[in-house]
């Protein structure tokens, strides 16, 4: 059996189903690529009594060690987040139960759902982007582009403790065209010192940001309402 538990974006966010599902599982490992300062493996060790093994996202995506072991036990995979909004976790899902393997999924809060507190409309969101902070695909301006096209709303997310700022930069060098875009940029998520700030992509370069993690947000076609609710963040 093979549960894969979402944590939330921060400690005491992970649900009592979750908690339950750990506590019977005979191991247990833990994958975050995108937020690992805001939730603590030792509190959920103590709380549940178990061992947590983490992995890093490479493990996860060249090693069978996760299906191995839920081939022959009951084992938890926890990840920050929900567990399917990463291709990687999807995908473990998915060879799971190619090998006949069980699979529960318990959901947990996301940045997906954080983004409503913008007041942005959330069915008016395109296709999502990952900008690394060592790379600068070309995908992520194509991606860009098209959500404009048919004017939906585009959300960044940017790799753990990458500053707002730096990649508003990137962005901008990439696609000058940015450089005016209205911008959203939500620090920390779902946590109790959340802020949300509203401006141009260009300022949001030279802006100094909070702690991390952050998330970008370019605006697209925007409903009266939106305007309204935005007002309050500028």
């Amino acid at each position: 059996m093979l549960y894969l538990i979402g944590l939330g974006l921060d400690d005491g966010e992970v649900t009592q189903k979750g908690l339950e599902a750990l506590e019977e599982a005979n191991r247990a490992f833990a994958e975050f690529y995108t937020n690992t300062e805001n939730i603590s493996l030792e509190k959920l060790e103590r709380k549940t009594g178990k061992e947590i093994e983490k992995l890093s996202r490479e493990e996860v995506e060249r090693s069978d060690k996760v299906l191995e072991s839920a081939e022959n036990q009951d084992t938890a995979f926890l990840v920050s987040g929900d567990p399917l909004t990463a291709t990687t976790h999807y995908d473990i899902k998915h060879r799971a139960e190619e090998k006949e393997i069980d699979v529960e999924v318990i959901h947990a809060p996301s940045i997906f759902a954080s983004i409503a507190e913008t007041g942005l409309n959330v069915y008016k969101f395109g296709r999502t982007v990952t900008l690394p902070n060592d790379s600068a695909p070309e995908s992520v301006t194509e991606y860009i582009n098209k959500n404009d096209e048919i004017g939906l709303h585009s959300l960044i997310l940017l790799d753990i403790n990458y500053p707002a700022n730096e990649a508003a930069q990137k962005l901008t060098d990439m696609d000058e065209s940015l450089a005016d875009r209205e911008t959203v940029v939500i620090e920390r998520a779902n946590h109790k010192d959340q802020q949300i700030t509203v401006l141009r992509l260009e300022q949001a370069a030279e802006h100094e940001f909070g702690s991390t993690p952050h998330s970008i947000i370019l605006t697209g076609e925007k409903s009266h309402k939106e305007e309204e609710f935005l007002k309050s963040f500028k």
